[in-house]
């Protein structure tokens, strides 16, 4: 019953990501790498909720993204979710750290290139994205929800974005199994 209510909604506010991103899908196999030169590996993340934030360090909803984020980390960490966050752009390896220290997030943030974001995120070369990027992954590692800074659904995130963390952990505790996803097979 909660998961179908959960659904329900969702699809109402999630019909503008098809435009860029196919949903469902697997998560990528890339990490993310840290300022101290380590990796985050999403996909060891597995048995936990993650929310990515990709954002640009001089980008005001970017700064509000990774706010609003921290709180949520402190809302629901407890109960196996985490928000992972990547800066994007060019000069991103060096403005990760200022960014880091200035905003405190609590949660780990490193850096992707643009190659690694088209993956990461399922984007066509061709397609120009808009920061802040929010995915949810399940505890499987499937991508359900994707956005970008001009989805008017981010506005709507202080009521989404809890429903959308708790209905993936009531689906992961209640052992409900979500749909299996694979790679789509190569066209010749």
């Amino acid at each position: 019953m909660f998961r179908s209510l959960v659904i329900s909604i969702l699809v109402a506010l999630c019909l503008s990501t098809a435009a860029y991103a196919k949903l469902p899908r697997p998560l990528a196999n890339v990490s993310i790498e840290t300022p101290d030169k380590k990796n985050i590996s999403i996909k060891k993340l597995r048995g936990k909720v993650v929310m990515v934030v990709l954002f640009l360090t001089d980008c005001e909803d970017c700064i509000d993204m990774i706010n609003f984020a921290s709180k949520l980390q402190d809302k629901y960490g407890s109960r196996g979710f985490q928000v992972v966050g990547a800066a994007l752009g060019d000069h991103a390896p060096y403005l990760v750290t200022p960014f880091i220290q200035r905003y405190r997030p609590n949660f780990p943030v490193g850096f992707l290139s643009k190659d690694e974001l088209l993956k990461f995120a399922d984007l066509s070369p061709e397609h120009r994205p808009v920061a802040p990027i929010i995915m949810f992954v399940d505890s499987v590692g499937v991508v359900h929800f994707e956005w970008q800074g001009n989805d008017q659904v981010l506005k709507q995130k202080e009521k989404l974005f809890p429903t959308i963390i708790t209905g993936l952990i009531h689906q992961r505790d209640s052992h409900e199994q979500p749909e299996r996803v694979t790679s789509p097979a190569k066209q010749p």
